[in-house]
């Protein structure tokens, strides 16, 4: 179990399970949470990794202050398994995670939900989105999209410096997409994001520290939602199931 007032100390890098043998004493968590305002509900949260390696001291500290900020206002702590990446997750390293877990204390509340269980909810998502009109299909490859925005002379970028789309197939006509498509050319769905927030609005979200904050997903630019061979993305299932 968690023990108060003792920390395990690891070098940058190490897994919990490099470490279960070399100490007893696991994390410590914070010492207070920020509770929810009179007539709000318990908090609940959640750990989400990606079974792609071992848990590392950084993802047990994220998973031990979401235990405590659902224990200490008496909400819930959950568990999603976020494996739609079949390519790298492995059954293995999912199973060593929750040991882990376990292991530190950090019991969740029901079942643990994963993502690659779910793909037709996403799929479901997906078509309300295209029915809405906020989709495009993207025929570029990494490449290609490389290649334009060196041609342009200067590269879009978000906030943390990533490369942004630069909105190469936003604008191809119906027919086009139509003929590509049946083409068989590979694509990816994109998020037309201006068209998104005409529909919305402006958004906030509310930070029990900071207060209310403005979401400015236009930084991000048309992201990708899914592609052809797989019905979702990252951005796409955890909207769905945060939601849930």
């Amino acid at each position: 179990m968690i023990a108060t007032g003792e920390v395990l100390n690891l070098r940058g890098g190490s897994t919990v399970s490099q470490t279960r043998n070399a100490a007893a004493s696991p994390l410590r968590g914070p010492d207070r949470v920020p509770l929810p305002a009179e007539g709000e509900p318990p908090h609940v949260t959640r750990f989400a990794p990606s079974p792609t390696g071992y848990l590392h001291l950084g993802h047990a500290y994220s998973a031990l202050f979401a235990f405590e900020a659902a224990r200490q206002t008496g909400g819930r702590f959950l568990v999603r398994i976020e494996n739609i990446d079949h390519t790298r997750c492995r059954p293995a390293f999912e199973e060593a995670t929750l040991d882990d877990l376990r292991w530190l204390g950090l019991f969740w509340d029901g079942e643990v939900r994963r993502q690659s269980e779910h793909l037709d909810l996403y799929g479901q998502a997906l078509e309300e989105l295209e029915r809405l009109g906020v989709l495009y299909p993207c025929f570029c490859t990494r490449k290609q999209i490389r290649a334009e925005v060196e041609e342009a002379g200067r590269a879009p970028h978000g906030p943390c410096g990533e490369l942004v789309y630069p909105g190469i197939c936003r604008h191809l006509s119906e027919e086009e997409r139509r003929y590509r498509r049946r083409q068989g050319e590979p694509f990816a769905w994109r998020l037309d994001i201006e068209r998104a927030l005409a529909l919305t609005g402006p958004l906030q979200w509310f930070d029990y520290r900071a207060g209310w904050i403005e979401a400015q997903p236009q930084l991000f630019g048309d992201i990708v939602v899914a592609r052809k061979d797989i019905p979702t993305s990252y951005h796409l299932a955890v909207v769905i199931d945060d939601h849930i």
